[in-house]
């Protein structure tokens, strides 16, 4: 269009040979190629060599190039509305098909990381945040993951009742004020009774008060922070291995635990019998009975395994769930 409007112009300030300006000369060509018909503007026009052959050039390539414009930004304007709708309208319908998926209230500087990893974990995942820039970010990162989102305020009721949460596994309050994730936990806790609710805390001083509101385990931010900070300097060694293995895209190996279910009994009754690492490739780190609070660390091959016990294992997520697979 650029090139139509000052071409147009210059070339009727040279057949001019200026007797005409060239505002004026810029002013015939753009009424010349929208069509608009005010007739020749330009003085003494209708005697001048080539004026109106160059007039009949413009129209004809002008109005051209007019339509096309036009039309280019026309679909530019819809297609990408449309594409917006049709994507929104996706993942309403993946949503609604989504079974024991996680909800991740938050995506800033904590939910963002959370939803990395469960996505690395091979785990659907359901997001809520009021940026839609943050969410696209991950959506674009995990193209092919189990991943939908939601662009509201996860207080509302409204937004939180389009994530499917009674078929949710889980639900992580991840949002930036104690008492948001406070009135979350309450919220998704009578919406769903047997969820497990992790919940973001600031405040040392409120961490009671979100369990007894319905959440099954609180994380302080701050309080992890100064304790990674002392295991950086007590156990640095340590804390890289751990880094390196989370981070490590050849080796997605987790530490991962399984809880055993009412098949477990084919496996055998005792580690040995189960032969974890020969037919699933993993390392049992722990186990834990159905009744005790405390961990067997590193059991040793004649540990009685039974239903209901739990099984810490490292391993990747694939080799998790055929275990889950066969044991539940």
């Amino acid at each position: 269009m650029l090139v139509v409007v000052f071409g147009g112009g210059i070339g009727y300030y040279l057949i001019g040979d200026g007797r005409w300006t060239f505002p004026d000369c810029l002013y015939m060509t753009v009424i010349t190629v929208t069509t608009v018909g005010y007739g020749e503007i330009l003085e003494g026009m209708d005697k001048v060599q080539y004026a109106r052959g160059f007039t009949t050039i413009l129209l004809v390539f002008g109005t051209g190039i007019l339509v096309f414009f036009a039309s280019t930004i026309t679909a530019f304007i819809i297609e990408g509305d449309l594409r917006n709708v049709l994507f929104a309208s996706r993942m309403k319908k993946r949503m609604k098909r989504m079974k024991e998926h996680v909800i991740v209230c938050g995506a800033g500087s904590t939910g963002r990381n959370v939803i990395e990893e469960l996505l690395k974990s091979n785990i659907p995942v359901i997001a809520i945040d009021v940026h839609e820039g943050e969410l696209r970010e991950l959506a674009d990162k995990f193209p092919k993951a189990e991943f939908s989102y939601v662009v509201g305020d996860a207080t509302d009721d409204d937004v939180i009742s389009q994530t499917n949460l009674g078929n949710a596994r889980g639900i992580v309050a991840a949002l930036s004020s104690d008492k948001d994730n406070l009135f979350l936990t309450v919220s998704a806790r009578q919406a769903n009774a047997t969820c497990r609710i992790v919940a973001r805390c600031a405040e040392l001083t409120h961490v009671e008060k979100i369990k007894r509101s319905g959440a099954d385990a609180v994380v302080s931010p701050n309080f992890i922070g100064g304790m990674r900070l002392v295991s950086e300097l007590l156990r640095p060694a340590v804390v890289r291995f751990l880094d390196d293995m989370l981070r490590d895209n050849r080796t997605p190996y987790r530490i991962e635990e399984v809880l055993l279910g009412d098949r477990a009994t084919a496996l055998g009754a005792t580690l040995r019998d189960a032969k974890v690492r020969e037919r699933f490739g993993m390392t049992v780190l722990a186990v834990r009975g159905r009744e005790g609070p405390w961990w067997t660390y590193n059991p040793d091959a004649n540990e009685p395994i039974a239903p209901g016990m739990t099984l810490v294992v490292l391993g990747s997520p694939e080799q998790v769930s055929k275990l889950r697979a066969e044991t539940t």
